[in-house]
C-alpha cells in the first residue's frame, strides 16, 4: 500500500511540474521530501515545521513569501516581514472535511501593477496546487497509518488463533509465519526465513510430494491439500493447507494450515455414523419415507418392498400416489395435525396401495427432520399385515382358553410379538394390583418388569420370538406391582406360533413364590430352632442308618449315656446292648423296614456299664436324601417301679372283683330267691284274709317285697353291665323296640289311665345291642311313674347328623336344675315323695348308653310342664 501511495505522490508532483515552467529543480526536490517526511510518519509537528520552511522555495521570488499552516487545533506560521503586503489562503481537506488552512505573506507586491496581478493569480493557483497536494499527502499519511494498524491488527489475530500461517515467494521461499507456525518447526525466525518450504515440508510432513503446489495456486486463484505433519515433538497432526496469492502478480501467497485432529474424529465418527445408520435405514423392518412439499425425496428398500415400485417410480412423486385415493383427504388432515402438533406424535394407522393395486394396512410414525437443509416430514411405516392376522389367531386362541385360564390358580399371560399384552388372567391381574382393562394392551417389559432385568429379559424375548433361541423350560423372575412391589415369579413360557411355523406370541404361566421365598427364610430359621429343641429336650434321640451307626444324637443321649458326640458316632444300637438282645436289635430293625414304625422297650448300656431301660418309638424316615431310622428314647426307670406297684394293685383289684362277683351271686341266689317266695305267700293271703286291718299290713308286707325284689334285680342287672367291658352291636330298627316296651308297660297305664303318643316317620336303623330295650324300659318307666294320671307321655325320634335322638317326655312335677347333673349317679333320686324308685334305673340308662358311644340327658319341657329325658345311639 506504501508503493501505491509514493506513486500516486509522485505522479501528482510530476502534472505540477509540467504545468510550472518556472520552478526550479530545488523546488521539485524540496517537494520529495515532503512527501517522504509525510509518509514515514514523521511527528505532525515536525511536518508542519518543515512545511512553512520549504513551500517559500515553491514560489517565484522565494525571498518575498513566508508560510503558516493551521492544522486542526495547531498553528505553525514563519512570518519574517512585519507588514504583510498581501497574504493568500487555501484550504486543507481530507476525505472532503477542512481539517485546516494553508497561507503565505508576499511582500513587495501591487496588485494594481499589472505583472504583479498576473504574478498574484500564479501565486494563488500555486498556492491551490500546494494546499491540495498537501491534502493528498495527509490522506495518504492516513491510509499508511492505518495500513500499518490493520498491519498489527492482522499480525496480532494470526499469533493468537490456533492455525499455522505462512508467507511463501513463487520460488516457495519462507518469507513471514506466525508463533505457531516456528515453533511447530522447531526453527527460529532467522532460520525459517533462510529456508524454502520445501525443506521444511520434507522433513516434517508424511508423503508430502516434493513440489509445493504454486502452480495449483496461480491457476485456480487457490490451491487446498492435506498433509501429515510431523511436529518436533515427534507428534503427527493431520493438517489442512490453504494458499492464495497476495497479489495479482503472483509474487507472494499467504498459507494456512490448520490442524484437523478433531474434524478427522470428527469425520470418522460421523462416517462411522452414517454407515451405521444407512444400514440400519437400509435393513430396518419398517419403511421411512422422507416427504418435502407433499413429494417424496427419500423411500428406504422396505418402502419399495411393501409398494412394489423401484426408487425410480416414487423419487420427486407426490406421497399420495401411494395412498388409496379415498384416504387422500384424511392423510391430508394427518399431516396438517401433525405439523400443528409437534409434539403429538401419534401412531396413525392407514393404507397404502401398492403398485398391482393391492391394499395393505400400515401403522405410520411422524416427525420433522432437517433434510438436505430443507424441512421434511419423516414417515416410520410399518406394515401391519401379518400382526394384523396375528391378532385374529391370537384373539381366536384367547377366546378359547380364556374361561379356563380365568379359573386357574396360576398368573396365566399372553403377549404378542411386540411384547404387548393381549391377555391375562384373573389371579395376574390381582397380582399386577391392575384390572383386566387396564393391564391389556400395554408393554410387558416396559410397564411391569422392574428396571434390574427389564433389558435383558426384553433382549431374550425378541431372541425367542426371531427363533434364535427357545425360552427356558422354567425360571424365575421379578416383576413390579401396581404398588411399586417387586414379587419373584416362577415362570413357564411357551411360544406361539401359527401356522407357518413363525412365532407370533408367547403364553406365560408364572407361580408367586415370593412368599415362597420367605418360607425358606423361615424354615431355615425354624431348622435352626428345631436344632436347638433337639438338643435341649430331655427325651433321647437317635438318628442311624439301618443296620449302621448312629448319624446324629442329641445332648440328652451323651448326657445319660456318659459318651461324647464323637464316640456316639462311632457306635450303633447294636453297640449299646447286651450281646445276647443284638439279634433282637436286628429284629427291630427289620421291623421298622417293613411296618416303618414301631414301639418298643429294651435296656441300653451307659458307659459306665449300668442299664437303662428305655421304650423307644422308632420310625423310619428320609435324613439328607437317604433313608434312616429315627428314635426317640424315653427313660422308664420310674415307670416300670409304678408298673410293679400297679401289678400289685390289679392282684388286689382282682380279689376285690372276685368278692363283688360273689356278692352278686349271693344277692341272686340268696336274697332273691327268699323274696320270691315271701311274695307268692304274701298274694295267697291277699285272698284269704278278711280283715281289713291285716289286709292292710299284708298289702305293704307285698308292696315292700316287690321293692326289694325289683331292687335285687336292677342292682343285679347294673352290677352285670359295670362288669361287661365290650358288647356286641347289630343292625336294629328303633321303633319296633320302642313299641313292643310301651306294649309290656300296658297295665300300668291303664291303671293310671295314661297315654303314650310316639311320633315317627320311617325306619330308625342302628348299630345297638338289644339290651338297648332297658334305656327305653326305664325312661318310660319313670315318665309313667312321675306323670299325673290321664295325662300323655310324647316319645319323638329325631335326625342329628350320625345319631338319632330318643326323647321320653313326662307330665311329672319337672326337675330342679341342681339336681340334673346328679339325676344319673346311682342311688341318687330327687325329691320323689310317694314314688317308689331304687334310685339305679338312670345309673343303668347312663351305662348303656356310653357301652353304646352315645350321650344322655334332661331337660325342661318347653311348656314347662314335666321333663324330657333323652338319649342319642349311633346310626346303622
Amino acid at each position: 500500500m506504501r508503493s501505491n501511495a509514493y506513486g500516486s505522490l509522485y505522479s501528482f508532483v510530476g502534472k505540477w511540474k509540467m504545468n510550472t515552467e518556472k520552478t526550479e529543480g530545488n523546488a521539485i526536490g524540496n517537494l520529495a521530501d515532503i512527501v517522504e517526511i509525510i509518509l514515514d510518519n514523521a511527528p505532525i509537528e515536525e511536518v508542519m515545521e518543515i512545511l512553512i520552511d520549504r513551500i517559500p522555495s515553491i514560489f517565484p521570488e522565494p525571498e518575498n513569501v513566508a508560510a503558516g499552516i493551521e492544522w486542526m487545533d495547531m498553528k505553525c506560521e514563519a512570518f519574517s516581514c512585519e507588514k504583510e503586503e498581501l497574504v493568500l489562503r487555501s484550504d486543507i481537506v481530507i476525505d472532503g472535511t477542512k481539517e485546516g488552512t494553508i497561507r503565505i505573506a508576499v511582500r513587495n507586491m501591487d496588485r494594481k501593477n499589472i505583472d504583479d496581478a498576473h504574478l498574484i493569480e500564479e501565486y494563488k493557483r500555486l498556492l491551490g496546487l500546494i494546499a491540495r497536494m498537501i491534502s493528498v499527502f495527509f490522506e495518504k499519511r492516513k491510509e499508511v497509518a492505518d495500513l500499518r494498524n490493520r498491519a498489527k491488527i492482522a499480525r496480532d489475530y494470526c499469533e493468537k488463533i490456533d492455525d499455522y500461517i505462512f508467507i511463501l515467494d513463487h520460488d516457495g521461499t519462507i518469507l513471514d509465519f506466525n508463533t505457531n507456525f516456528m515453533e511447530c518447526t522447531g526453527y527460529t525466525a532467522e532460520q525459517l526465513r533462510q529456508m524454502n518450504i520445501t525443506d521444511i515440508m520434507s522433513q516434517c510432513a508424511e508423503g508430502f510430494r516434493e513440489s509445493f503446489p504454486v502452480t495449483d495456486t496461480i491457476l485456480n486463484g487457490h490451491s487446498t491439500f492435506e498433509l501429515e505433519h510431523r511436529c518436533d515433538t515427534g507428534e503427527t497432526i493431520p493438517m489442512s493447507v490453504k494458499c492464495k496469492p497476495l497479489d495479482d502478480k503472483n509474487e507472494s501467497f499467504l498459507c494456512v494450515a490448520t490442524d484437523r485432529s478433531e474434524a478427522k474424529k470428527a469425520e470418522t465418527e460421523l462416517e462411522e455414523s452414517e454407515r451405521k445408520y444407512s444400514t440400519i435405514v437400509e435393513k430396518s423392518n419398517d419403511g421411512i419415507l422422507i416427504v418435502q412439499n407433499g413429494k417424496i425425496v427419500f423411500a428406504n428398500s422396505r418402502i419399495l418392498e411393501i409398494t412394489g415400485y423401484v426408487p425410480e417410480d416414487l423419487t420427486d412423486r407426490e406421497y399420495l400416489m401411494i395412498i388409496p385415493e379415498e384416504d387422500h383427504k384424511i392423510s391430508k388432515n394427518w399431516f396438517r395435525e401433525q405439523r400443528s402438533d409437534l409434539n403429538g406424535n401419534e401412531l396413525f394407522n392407514m393404507e397404502l396401495v401398492t403398485k398391482e393395486d393391492r391394499i395393505i394396512p400400515v401403522e405410520a410414525n411422524w416427525s420433522i427432520i432437517d433434510y438436505e437443509g430443507q424441512q421434511a416430514d419423516l414417515l416410520i411405516i410399518r406394515d401391519i399385515s401379518e400382526r394384523a392376522r396375528t391378532e385374529e389367531l391370537l384373539q381366536k386362541e384367547r377366546d378359547r382358553l380364556e374361561n379356563y385360564l380365568d379359573v386357574v390358580g396360576s398368573i396365566i399371560g399372553i403377549t404378542n410379538s411386540d411384547a404387548e399384552i393381549i391377555f391375562v388372567n384373573k389371579v395376574g391381574a390381582e397380582i399386577l394390583g391392575y384390572t383386566k382393562e387396564d393391564i391389556i394392551g400395554r408393554n410387558w417389559f416396559t410397564d411391569f418388569l422392574p428396571e434390574s432385568v427389564r433389558e435383558p429379559t426384553r433382549e431374550a424375548f425378541h431372541k425367542v420370538m426371531a427363533g434364535e433361541i427357545d425360552p427356558p423350560q422354567y425360571f424365575e423372575n421379578l416383576l413390579l406391582t401396581g404398588e411399586g412391589e417387586e414379587r419373584l415369579i416362577f415362570w413357564h413360557d411357551v411360544p406361539l406360533e401359527d401356522e407357518n411355523g413363525k412365532r407370533i406370541g408367547m403364553i406365560s404361566s408364572g407361580e408367586d413364590i415370593t412368599e415362597s421365598r420367605k418360607m425358606e427364610a423361615l424354615l431355615v430359621e425354624s431348622e435352626k430352632n428345631l436344632k436347638t429343641i433337639f438338643n435341649n429336650i430331655d427325651d433321647q434321640i437317635f438318628i442311624h442308618r439301618p443296620y449302621g451307626n448312629f448319624i446324629d444324637v442329641n445332648m440328652a443321649v451323651l448326657h445319660s449315656s456318659g459318651y461324647t458326640k464323637e464316640e456316639m458316632l462311632e457306635l450303633g444300637p447294636k453297640d449299646i446292648v447286651r450281646p445276647e438282645l443284638q439279634p433282637l436289635m436286628d429284629a427291630y430293625t427289620e421291623r421298622i423296614m417293613k411296618d416303618k414304625k414301631i414301639i418298643f422297650e429294651i435296656p441300653y448300656i451307659r458307659k459306665n456299664g449300668d442299664l437303662l431301660p428305655l421304650e423307644i418309638n422308632s420310625r423310619l424316615i428320609e435324613y439328607k436324601g437317604e433313608e434312616a431310622i429315627i428314635s426317640v428314647a424315653r427313660d422308664v426307670t420310674e415307670r416300670k417301679k409304678a408298673e410293679d406297684r400297679l401289678k400289685r394293685y390289679a392282684g388286689e383289684l382282682k380279689h376285690s372283683n372276685e368278692l363283688k362277683d360273689l356278692f352278686t351271686d349271693i344277692i341272686r341266689h340268696d336274697l332273691l330267691t327268699p323274696a320270691s317266695v315271701v311274695k307268692g305267700y304274701t298274694e295267697e293271703l291277699l285272698l284269704t284274709i278278711k280283715d281289713e286291718e291285716t289286709l292292710k299290713l299284708a298289702e305293704k308286707v307285698r308292696d315292700n317285697n316287690d321293692r326289694l325284689i325289683e331292687l335285687l334285680e336292677t342292682a343285679t342287672k347294673l352290677a352285670k353291665l359295670q362288669k361287661e367291658e365290650e358288647i356286641t352291636f347289630e343292625k336294629l330298627d328303633l321303633v319296633p323296640v320302642i313299641k313292643m316296651v310301651i306294649e309290656s308297660f300296658g297295665t300300668q297305664l291303664e291303671m293310671k289311665e295314661q297315654e303314650v303318643k310316639i311320633t315317627t316317620d320311617g325306619k330308625y336303623l342302628s348299630r345297638v345291642n338289644p339290651v338297648i330295650e332297658e334305656v327305653f324300659a326305664n325312661l318310660l318307666s319313670n315318665a309313667i311313674k312321675y306323670s299325673t294320671n290321664k295325662s300323655t307321655i310324647d316319645i319323638t325320634l329325631e335326625d342329628e347328623e350320625k345319631m338319632w335322638k330318643v326323647s321320653v317326655a313326662d307330665h311329672g312335677p319337672g326337675i330342679p336344675d341342681e339336681e340334673k347333673p346328679l339325676l344319673f349317679n346311682r342311688f341318687h333320686r330327687a325329691d320323689k315323695r310317694g314314688v317308689k324308685g331304687t334310685g339305679l334305673g338312670l345309673a343303668i340308662v347312663k351305662r348303656i348308653i356310653e357301652m353304646h358311644g352315645g350321650k344322655y340327658g334332661v331337660d325342661d319341657r318347653p311348656d314347662g310342664q314335666g321333663s324330657v329325658f333323652w338319649v342319642t345311639v349311633r346310626k346303622a
